[in-house]
């Protein structure tokens, strides 16, 4: 055994929602605001084109770096709605967008290299960083500063073992979105200290009040230093079908490619077909589920802001609010403590905001149904306020 990966933590939205269903399981009602999804039905026109690849036996080995046909479809529309310009060879078909990650810094992380993360942070970049022998370098943001990284920030955490920058832009578990002038800047300062920026960009569909989302790669001049990944999973509500993409220059997918032939084989072809119909169709898709999720961030930020007499803002992107403890009217700072407690106590599941790297918050997420955001939101206030 590999004693060095069992220092390795489990993702921490993953043993929420384990003891949020552990509860489920006994048979008790559990109102879940951790759920890391928009709880929305996959579309028909995607699960038809399932059905018709089954019935016509396409469900042999797809090519390891995926469908000819979805490749071409993914770049036409990467760079039809970011301005990019990546050609078919230029693209991996992934098991999900956290294995194009996973590929990424695999293929890239070097032992003892340095990667700068921005936090808060997606659970599992630290993890990852520490599965191939680097060294997680935290840069910290903060709320008044709309949890915007700096270039003074990022610089004071750079050194010459530094390497790579993963940017999540739009970001979990803030919902913090960045300009094209803050992005700019940031790849500009790639450029400057020599670095590849991993851009995970899987929560582009879900950009509010008519903010417009800006991929790295629409800068075609950095182009050589950039890893971008796209997903199917929040744009289409294909979360489970897992499809992901990799956009990066053809030497990176090269490798990528010969890391998914020598693990995972490629994608279940009839994920890939699903996929394939849902791209076809994404103009028409991607805006029911972005009015969705407005709404349902709306009715979250309105209720919690009336139950609880604050002033939360509504975030700009994502599907998640990212909350001060202070503003459930309590003067803990363990979110770890406060989120088992409540869980335990009122069957309310949310994300301690340690899990993200910033104590003293939680992470609640409105992507489940607007009767489900009520009632959890009821019970929550009914349970701090007695």
């Amino acid at each position: 055994m590999n004693l060095d990966l069992i220092k390795i933590e489990p993702s921490a939205t993953v043993a929420i929602n384990s003891l949020a269903l552990q509860k489920k399981q006994a048979g008790e009602r559990v109102y879940n605001l951790s759920v890391g999804e928009p709880m929305i039905n996959t579309p028909e026109v995607i699960k038809s084109a399932a059905t018709k690849a089954l019935a016509e036996n396409k469900t042999h080995y797809p090519p390891v770096s995926g469908l000819v046909e979805l490749k071409n479809e993914a770049v036409t529309w990467f760079n039809k709605n970011f301005q990019a310009n990546y050609n078919n060879n230029e693209v991996l078909v992934t098991a999900g967008g956290k294995f194009g990650i996973y590929l990424g810094l695999q293929s890239l992380v070097k032992t003892g290299d340095e990667v700068l993360i921005i936090s808060p942070y997606w659970v599992s970049y630290p993890e990852m960083v520490k599965i191939f022998d680097g060294s997680p370098k935290i840069v910290e943001t903060s709320e008044k500063n709309d949890w915007k990284v700096s270039i003074s920030d990022l610089q004071k955490q750079v050194s010459n073992k530094t390497k790579i920058l993963i940017l999540n832009n739009a970001g979990n578990p803030t919902g913090v979105l960045y300009n094209k002038e803050e992005i700019a800047k940031i790849l500009e300062f790639a450029k400057e200290n020599n670095l590849v920026i991993i851009s995970d960009e899987v929560y582009s569909g879900l950009v509010y009040d008519n903010q417009v989302f800006f991929s790295c790669a629409s800068f075609t001049d950095y182009k050589d230093r950039l890893v971008v990944i796209q997903s199917c999973s929040k744009n289409l509500a294909m979360t489970g079908w897992r499809v992901g993409f990799v956009f990066a220059p053809v030497e990176v997918i090269k490798i990528l490619t010969n890391l998914t032939s020598q693990s995972t084989s490629g994608v279940t072809s009839i994920s890939q077909y699903s996929a394939l119909a849902g791209l076809e169709n994404i103009d028409m898709i991607s805006v029911e589920i972005n009015s969705e999720m407005q709404k349902r961030r709306d009715f979250f930020v309105n209720t919690f802001n009336k139950l609880f007499k604050t002033n939360l803002q509504a975030p700009a992107s994502a599907l998640y609010c990212f909350i001060s403890m202070s503003a459930f009217g309590i003067d803990e700072i363990d979110s770890i403590k406060f989120c088992e407690r409540v869980l335990s106590e009122a069957n309310v599941a949310m994300v301690p905001g340690i899990a993200f790297g910033k104590e003293g918050y939680v992470r609640c997420s409105f992507g489940e149904n607007i009767q489900e955001l009520d009632q959890a939101l009821l019970k929550l206030a009914e349970y701090l306020q007695k």
